[in-house]
């Protein structure tokens, strides 16, 4: 018997015009499009957003993992990510990340901590590039 491999995510359009796109990643659904003034409706987040959002939950979740694995008393995390672009510099794209960590942590920890955000999966994915391979179905 072969494992029948999923896609980590799905995006359809509906051709009913506009720019919305119905996407799946794993469990979830939800709305992308772009802003009114780029032709879209404003219903949900743009992909840059979604590129955002994937750098915010990474980093979190790679802080509470390092964090448990050393028993240190790490509270509340609050990742924030903007995107912004300018066409003359390379690569034109850049996001800028703001951490910030709630709990009892000293001076070395926090530090460690930051260190240990550059270790993000998506981090490294966005700071190394990635291959894409794209076929027709």
């Amino acid at each position: 018997m072969t494992d029948v491999i999923r896609p980590n995510a799905i995006a359809d359009d509906s051709a009913h015009g506009g720019l919305q796109v119905f996407v799946t990643a794993g469990p979830t659904s939800l709305v992308a499009d772009v802003k009114v003034s780029a032709g879209g409706l404003d219903l949900g987040p743009d992909p840059h957003d979604l590129v955002a959002a994937g750098l915010a939950a990474c980093t979190t979740m790679t802080l509470r993992l390092y964090a448990q694995r050393k028993a240190w008393p790490l509270g509340a995390v609050h990742v924030e990510v903007r995107h912004h672009r300018d066409a003359d510099l390379s690569p034109p794209d850049r996001f800028d990340r703001e951490i910030t960590l709630d709990g009892a942590l000293d001076d070395e920890q926090r530090r460690r901590l930051l260190q240990i955000a550059e270790l993000c999966p998506i981090h490294k994915l966005l700071t190394a590039g990635a291959r894409i391979v794209t076929t027709v179905g």
